[in-house]
C-alpha cells in the first residue's frame, strides 16, 4: 500500500485558542492575509479522514494518520466504509487514483452536538497527488459536480475583509438548531448512558467551533489557517477525549439522505 497522504497541519491566527497537539505550531498575525483572497468556512468539529483510490483502484480510507483497515476504534467509521462503498464506482471516476478527497466525518459527537447536517461526510478539500497541489474551491466544486458529496459551508469568499469582520462570521453554526441540547439529551437517555456528565462533555451554546481560512491563487490553495474560539477549547478539555467517551450521533437535517 502506497504511503498516506496526511492532510496538512494548520496553523492558528493570532487570537484562535491553540488546541491539544497543536503547541508546537506558531500562530500567525492576521495582518498576513491583508489583500489576500480568502475562502472563510466554518470549522466542523468531525474526525478528519480522506478518501482515494490505489493504483489498482481499489478504495483506500483513512483517518489522520493511518488507513482504515478495522478494529474496535474504527466504529464511528463503519456507515463511511458503507456509504463509500456503496458510490466507490462514481469517486473513481472523477478521483481516479491521482485525487484524494478529504472531509470530516460527523456521525459522532466529538465536543459539538449537530443535529441538522446535510450528510455525515463534508468535503473540505481536494489535493493533486501528480501535482502536490490542494485544488481551490471552484476546481474541488468542478471535479465533484453531481456527485452526492456535500462540502462545508463557505461564510465568505473574497479579499480578507479585516480582523473585525472575521470575529463577526463566528456565530451560530449553520448544522445546529434550537432544539439541539432536547435532541441530545434524549438521544444519549436513550441509549442508557449519564446525561448530566454528557451535558457536561458538550457544547450545547449552538455556536460553530470556528473558522477555517484558505488562501487561494491560480486555482489552487497556498495557506491554510484556523480560528478557534475560546469557549469551545474550554468544552474540549473539560472531560477527557471524545474518543474515550460512550459514542453519542450527530443527526441529519430533516429530509437529508446518506444515501442517495
Amino acid at each position: 500500500m502506497n504511503a498516506i497522504r496526511k492532510y496538512p497541519r494548520t496553523r492558528h491566527l493570532i487570537g484562535s485558542r491553540l488546541q491539544p497537539g497543536d503547541e508546537d505550531l506558531d500562530a500567525v498575525p492576521v495582518s498576513e492575509l491583508r489583500g489576500k483572497y480568502v475562502v472563510i468556512e466554518e470549522k466542523m468539529d468531525g474526525a478528519n479522514c480522506g478518501i482515494s483510490f490505489g493504483p489498482d483502484y481499489a478504495l483506500r480510507l483513512q483517518s489522520r494518520g493511518h488507513y482504515l483497515t478495522g478494529g474496535p476504534r474504527e466504529r464511528q467509521f463503519d456507515l463511511l466504509k458503507q456509504w463509500a462503498g456503496a458510490i466507490s464506482d462514481r469517486l473513481l471516476d472523477r478521483l481516479t487514483d491521482r485525487f484524494v478527497m478529504y472531509g470530516e466525518w460527523m456521525y459522532a459527537k466529538h465536543t459539538v452536538y449537530y443535529d441538522a447536517l446535510p450528510h455525515f461526510f463534508m468535503e473540505f478539500d481536494i489535493l493533486d497527488t501528480e501535482t502536490g497541489v490542494f485544488l481551490d474551491t471552484p476546481r474541488r466544486a468542478e471535479l465533484l459536480a453531481d456527485l452526492p458529496v456535500k462540502p462545508v459551508k463557505v461564510l465568505f469568499a473574497g479579499e480578507f475583509p479585516g480582523e473585525e469582520y472575521l470575529r463577526t462570521l463566528v456565530g451560530p453554526s449553520y448544522f445546529v438548531t434550537p432544539n439541539a441540547p432536547t435532541q441530545m439529551r434524549e438521544d444519549v437517555a436513550r441509549l442508557g448512558w449519564d446525561v448530566e456528565r454528557a451535558v457536561r462533555q458538550t457544547d450545547l451554546s449552538g455556536v460553530m467551533e470556528g473558522l477555517y481560512v484558505k488562501v487561494e491563487e491560480n486555482g489552487a490553495v497556498t495557506e491554510r489557517y484556523k480560528f478557534v474560539r475560546a469557549e469551545f477549547l474550554q468544552t474540549v478539555t473539560a472531560d477527557g477525549h471524545w474518543q474515550d467517551r460512550p459514542l453519542v450521533p450527530n443527526r441529519l437535517a430533516e429530509g437529508a439522505e446518506l444515501f442517495e
